[in-house]
């Protein structure tokens, strides 16, 4: 999903633009269009004095039509379309929505887009044009920038691609030459300057040599000529640094050496965000992003360049004009009319191809309802300010203006079972309808879509208010995407209503969003700042409590809780708090489109990063590395099971209980067929997580497992037997302790992390694999380590005689020891250690002078036969004491304390204050026990 933004041009793009090759100088011309003029403007029957057929704006309702329909009644068309002009260019101004963009903009890229020159997403992030000369010469070229985007994730890449099309080659020296290898020279404050060569060069070429690699040629090609995306002799060339163990610079400079046969020869030259082999890199199998149909007299073609590796997202997104907003901002800062003309040729040629090619709706419907749908918004957006322009002629204002009326009438029909679609398709009607009333059926498409977007917001989200589709990205598109109609329609008059749901599926953003305020960026989506969304969110709600979440806690009001469940959408997050450096697991069974087979998965933050991420799409190209990111439950914190990449739309359930000093969530899927998997995370709030994985196939078979534990790309992870542990430069560290070492065969493997869509990074994760028939148990200690902790824990599976399952957990920090045991609810009396207890989940500790029981059913916990807590009858649900001897307190929580019911005896005899549930209840003595009414 797209997200929208204004943007305030800075100086460097109110400096001049460079001339535009194929760009016309003069007024754009007009496109053809499918509806006549007399259908547009109405034609008029004298003979009746009425329309025979009826006009698509409201003369009457608008006095300052009147010389256009003047024009329309005497039949002079051409006069209407004057009239129509001069009127646009002059009636009152009107507030757009937002342009939209999914790239990485940059004011140097205004020229690229009117050249036809065009990226899809941020995985080619344009930095510069050079020029090359016909004899061999040293090129430097400043990459500061890109080289410090990119040291946390351990290497940087370019690709140098030609300007123009013409006949041309460029050569530049591979890291093979014997000279003039290309250089990246990094200077730091203190004056140091560090230079590191190339550990990757390579060139790409279509046609014979597609399947070819060149990784040991000498030489790097740069190429491209003809008509089309590409031709038969195209080439690009790829560079890669290792960054590993670089801190970032100053300044960081890129020199390369290289000639053209031309006399000379303009290189573009862009980041990339994703590694390669130099060994095996080829045309065939390189993902591109960045096309060019540069001089070709038809222009952008609208559709996916054939013939290459491209992702099926560049057919959709480049009809969705994403570059409208920026060149209209551009020409509205400078006012040049050649961007103004360039641009407005754009639309004009679109409608043009649109028109034939066989869409429904033509212009209004090429290619899906959900790409027109964000075309016309960025057209609103870029109207209002080429209205005024002088390249805007009578024909091409019409030609725009018929489609976008065209497109009015569209999104009030078109449908789609996916909810964002809809969402986004009705929320492009409210900004027809608020920004060109003279329509009439404007008013209309207003209230008709307003009332629309709140029913289906309404039935886009389950009763407890999480959102259906399965990406926390395209969730919050869809909550912004109510921020952005209401504020259009607040800016140009008319009432935005109340959006009752926006509120559920705000918080249900807020409550999963990382304690740094990130996106967990679960399905398809990317790890990117929630804040400024949610800020927006909070504005338009006026809810404080969410303004306290989108500001990190610098304003508004704390919210009231901590740890959530969702039980319909199936997802439970733990957290410590709401500030930066608090503790947060997220843990999901959740379906829907966008989403990955990724249930029971565990998303784990601390302190100052996530530990645990989500590993992010990448792209929807037919690539592996997509593949695995996209449909591969392997790529996934959660288990493996026989190799199945899981059904995210089986059963499955999700709940989570806390409390002040623990949390504890329970879950299961049937996502894989033939074996359920259980997964329960007990969280100690100072300590970390001990996650249990119940596998219990339906038969008596051998099954493979495998549990997967998922890094970001600089954790440099290690494995001592079979405790792994990150190795970050900075920062908070994580172990993860298996507490049957002996049981799992552990590994690195070699994955892949997203940051973002079209960025990826090979990322290492742990692996624990097993091959076992019956009932399988896996415990797993998360244990964050933050900076200056010197935290160390174990985690042991103990001898269970009476049955069940016992874990020991030592820990540093507060001089831990504990024991956890969780076994059949059956009423009998079973060992944990020297404890005895007759429930079914019982969690105990001494942890910084008090005790810790968390315990689900039974009547009794004694050890070495005293009794420390009983109860008349068998507890209902989940009981949490903490019993503090220094201060002489007791503390009961959970969904069993009840203050003022039942009898709870505990043996406090020192104890002088109780509380159940937040509240002080009295407390009776019985020699070594005391009474509270608990219960």
């Amino acid at each position: 999903m797209s997200f929208t933004r204004r943007t305030v041009l800075q100086a460097a793009l109110i400096s001049s633009v460079p001339l535009l090759v194929g760009i016309p100088i003069g007024p754009a011309s007009a496109a053809t269009t499918e509806i006549s003029d007399a259908a547009f403007f109405g034609a008029w029957n004298a003979a009746t004095g009425s329309w025979s057929t009826l006009p698509v704006f409201d003369y009457e309702a608008n006095a300052a039509l009147a010389d256009v329909a003047a024009a329309a009644r005497s039949g002079d068309y051409a006069a209407a379309r004057a009239a129509l002009l001069q009127y646009m260019r002059t009636r009152p101004k009107r507030t757009p929505p937002a342009w939209a963009y999914n790239g990485v903009f940059s004011p140097g890229l205004v020229p690229l887009f009117l050249d036809h020159i065009w990226t899809l997403g941020k995985g080619e992030i344009y930095q510069t044009t050079f020029t090359v000369g016909a004899d061999l010469a040293e090129v430097t070229t400043d990459v500061s920038g890109a080289v410090r985007s990119a040291v946390a994730s351990g290497g940087v890449g370019f690709m140098l691609m030609a300007r123009n099309k013409e006949a041309g080659t460029a050569e530049f020296a591979s890291r093979h030459a014997a000279d003039g290898t290309p250089e990246l020279t990094l200077t730091y404050a203190d004056g140091t300057v560090r230079t590191l060569a190339a550990s990757q060069s390579n060139h790409i070429a279509a046609g014979a040599d597609a399947a070819t690699s060149f990784g040991t040629a000498e030489t790097l090609q740069v190429h491209d000529e003809g008509t089309g995306a590409f031709a038969a002799n195209t080439r690009k060339a790829y560079l890669w640094f290792d960054l590993a163990g670089v801190t970032a610079p100053e300044s960081a400079t890129l020199s390369l050496t290289g000639r053209t046969s031309a006399g000379e020869q303009k290189i573009m030259l862009y980041q990339v965000q994703v590694t390669f082999d130099e060994k095996t890199q080829c045309w065939n199998n390189t993902v591109q992003n960045t096309f060019s149909w540069q001089a070709d007299p038809n222009g952008f073609t609208w559709k996916k360049p054939t013939g290459a590796n491209v992702d099926n997202e560049f057919a959709y997104q480049l009809p969705r004009f994403y570059f409208a907003g920026p060149l209209a901002d551009a020409y509205g800062a400078e006012r040049d009319e050649k961007i103004a003309a360039g641009l407005i040729g754009l639309m004009t040629d679109f409608i043009a191809d649109a028109n034939s090619s066989g869409a429904s709706v033509n212009a209004a419907s090429f290619p899906r309802n959900l790409d027109a749908a964000w075309r016309f918004q960025n057209w609103t957006y870029a109207y209002e300010i080429l209205r005024t322009s002088p390249s805007l002629t009578a024909d091409a204002n019409t030609s725009i203006l018929k489609a976008i009326h065209a497109a009015g009438l569209y999104f009030t029909t078109t449908t789609s079972a996916t909810p964002n679609w809809m969402i986004t398709i009705k929320s492009a009607l409210v900004y027809l309808g608020a920004c060109f009333p003279e329509f009439a059926g404007a008013a209309q498409w207003r209230a008709g879509a307003q009332v629309f977007l709140v029913q289906q917001l309404g039935g886009s989200l389950y009763p407890d208010g999480g959102y259906t589709e399965a990406s926390s990205s395209y969730a919050m598109g869809v909550a912004t995407t109510f921020v952005g109609t209401a504020n259009v329609l607040v800016a140009n008059g008319y009432s935005a209503g109340e959006v009752a749901p926006l509120k559920n599926l705000s918080w249900f953003l807020a409550d999963q969003t990382y304690p740094n305020g990130y996106d967990p960026a679960y399905g398809d989506s990317g790890y990117t700042d929630q804040r400024p969304s949610l800020s927006l969110l909070a504005d338009l709600l006026k809810d404080e409590r969410l303004r306290h979440v989108a500001t990190s806690g610098r304003s508004g009001t704390a919210p009231d809780h901590t740890s959530v469940v969702y039980p319909d959408t199936r997802v439970a997050v733990q957290r410590t708090g709401w500030a930066e450096q608090d503790w947060y697991l997220r843990i999901g069974a959740d379906r829907g489109n966008h989403g990955h087979p990724d249930e029971l998965a565990v998303q784990v933050y601390a302190h100052d990063r996530p530990l645990l991420p989500a590993m992010g799409t990448y792209s929807y190209a037919v690539d592996p590395i997509a593949a695995w990111l996209r449909t591969a439950t392997q790529a996934n914190n959660t288990i493996t099971i026989d190799g199945t990449a899981q059904n995210p739309n089986a059963a499955g359930a999700v709940g989570n209980l806390s409390m002040p000093w623990v949390d504890l969530a329970d879950g299961y899927t049937d996502a894989t067929p033939g074996v359920r998997h259980g997964r329960t995370v007990l969280f100690l709030h100072d300590v970390g997580w001990l996650v249990s994985d119940t596998l219990t196939p339906a038969d008596a078979g051998e099954h493979a497992y495998e549990q997967n534990w998922h890094l970001l790309p600089d954790a440099a992870p290690e494995l001592d037997r079979a405790t792994a542990r990150t190795r970050f430069a900075t920062g908070t560290q994580l172990a993860i302790i298996p507490a049957e070492p002996d049981a799992v065969t552990p590994a690195l493997q070699d994955g892949y992390y997203s940051v973002v869509t079209y960025q990826v990074t090979p990322a290492q994760y742990v692996s624990y694999s097993l091959k076992a028939s019956g009932t399988v148990n896996l415990d797993t200690l998360l244990l964050p380590v933050p900076p200056g902790s010197d935290a160390e824990a174990t985690v042991r599976r103990e001898d269970a005689p009476d049955g069940g399952r016992v874990l020991r957990l030592t820990a540093s920090k507060g001089r831990l020891e504990g024991y956890y045991f969780r076994g059949p609810d059956d009423g009998i009396t079973r060992r944990v250690d020297s404890y005895r207890f007759n429930g079914s989940m019982l969690y105990v500790d001494h942890h910084d002078g008090a005790q810790r029981i968390l315990l689900t059913g039974g009547t009794a916990l004694r050890k070495r036969g005293k009794t420390l807590l009983a109860a008349g009858q068998a507890l209902s649900s989940t009981l949490a004491v903490r019993l503090h001897q220094a201060d002489k307190t007791i503390e009961v929580t959970g969904p069993a304390a009840k203050p003022g019911g039942l009898p709870l005896h505990l043996a406090a005899p020192w104890a002088r204050e109780a509380t159940v549930a937040g509240q002080r209840v009295p407390i009776k003595r019985n020699g070594d026990l005391v009474t509270i009414a608990a219960l």
